[in-house]
């Protein structure tokens, strides 16, 4: 028989990625059934006087008895939660990468993501962002309307107003080499406008669903996925019932780590009302505590709610790394040097993949010899 898992989310803004008063994004999921499910939930509702008949975690989160109700939640399912969880402008950033800088190398991209040259840019990107650096936050706003409104003809001239004196280095090497090569960056955005990818291209939902998927496919031969409405998982369904009836189980060894990217689904998504399946209002809850934790708040239930949910809150998380800019470590000195390198090539329109894979070679092997900076210096360019 197919386990049943329910799933909601916390702090859904759809596109907009930058949200000034929502900035975390968190997909929640329980593994039950029907019926332990609505008895622990009434249960919940009588014992503390839950208003109007539901779950809802943005409630329950504000008062202590609330909280007390979803501490329960968590003693009672334990290893029956998984969570991913995103910081927004962290996923911005990743996403950057993925359709700036990945069409224009895309021929040898396992080359840089085996690198981490994606961790480098991403995590640069948002460091100048919360930092405020200078025209960090136009680049941010531009490239998201970018892809919002897929302004293909404007890409020569995009990030145009973050150009200020005070620009770093990195920032300068990042916006420019984001108009040389704009040709690159239309075609993909070109091929992606083609396959029906719409306005929820920055949503996070889709990505968030599939990829707890694939690890509750580790612990249970089927799976039938139940879902609170959401407008960006109902506009496609593709991926998802490509998995339906799926035994074959695929892995991917992408980054160093083993990955499953497969599950196998009973039918298709279900999307429900959650008034109506208590096992969505467990999930609803679940995924409140998340963005409640990773906020900053520290009273006892935060303090508590830490340890399950780092356990069982990794899965597809998009959340920054302090590490990658971490100027003594040698990693990160090559992909200073490889974004360089990359710029400049840009700028003399000549190949970018061209002797690339011995060029980061003899760069790595420069620095193990010779390193730029010692431990502990951090980027700032």
């Amino acid at each position: 028989m197919a386990q049943k898992v329910y799933f909601d989310e916390s702090g859904y803004t759809g596109n907009n990625l930058l949200h000034p008063r929502q900035e975390l994004f968190a997909y929640a999921s329980v593994a039950t059934d029907d019926d332990e499910a609505r008895e622990f939930v009434e249960s919940l509702i009588r014992r503390y006087s839950v208003q109007n008949g539901e779950l809802k975690g943005k409630n329950l989160i504000k008062y202590n008895r609330g909280r007390k109700a979803i501490d329960e939640i968590f003693i009672r399912f334990g290893d029956r939660l998984k969570v991913s969880v995103s910081n927004k402008k962290f996923a911005l950033a990743c996403k950057f990468h993925e359709y700036i800088f990945e069409p224009c190398y895309s021929d040898i991209n396992s080359l840089f993501y085996g690198l981490g040259f994606h961790h480098f840019i991403a995590n640069y990107l948002y460091m100048e962002f919360v930092a405020r650096g200078a025209g960090a936050e136009e680049i941010f706003h531009e490239f998201e309307a970018l892809m919002r409104l897929k302004r293909e003809g404007e890409l020569e001239s995009v990030f145009s107003t973050s150009v200020h004196p005070e620009n770093s280095p990195i920032l300068t090497q990042i916006r420019e080499f984001a108009q040389y090569r704009a040709e690159d960056i239309r075609a993909e955005m070109a091929a992606f406008s083609g396959l029906g990818v719409g306005k929820w291209i920055l949503d996070l939902t889709k990505t968030s669903l599939y990829t707890l998927l694939a690890n509750w496919g580790e612990e249970h031969e089927q799976l039938t996925a139940l879902c609170d409405h959401s407008d960006p998982l109902r506009q496609d369904q593709t991926l998802f019932q490509a998995m339906i009836d799926r035994r074959v189980r695929v892995y991917s060894d992408a980054f160093g780590e083993r990955h499953p990217i497969t599950f196998n689904l009973s039918g298709p998504v279900q999307f429900c009302d959650s008034k109506m399946i208590h096992g969505i209002q467990l999930a609803d809850a679940i995924a409140a505590a998340a963005v409640y934790v990773l906020s900053g708040a520290d009273d006892d239930y935060a303090r508590r709610w830490r340890e399950p949910i780092g356990r069982n809150g990794h899965y597809g998380s998009i959340l920054p790394d302090g590490d990658a800019l971490d100027l003594g470590r040698i990693e990160v000195q090559r992909n200073a040097v490889l974004l360089t390198e990359l710029h400049q090539r840009a700028r003399q329109g000549v190949s970018l993949i061209e002797g690339m894979p011995e060029y980061a070679a003899m760069i790595t092997e420069l620095l193990r010899r010779r390193p730029m900076f010692g431990p502990g210096v951090m980027a700032e360019f």
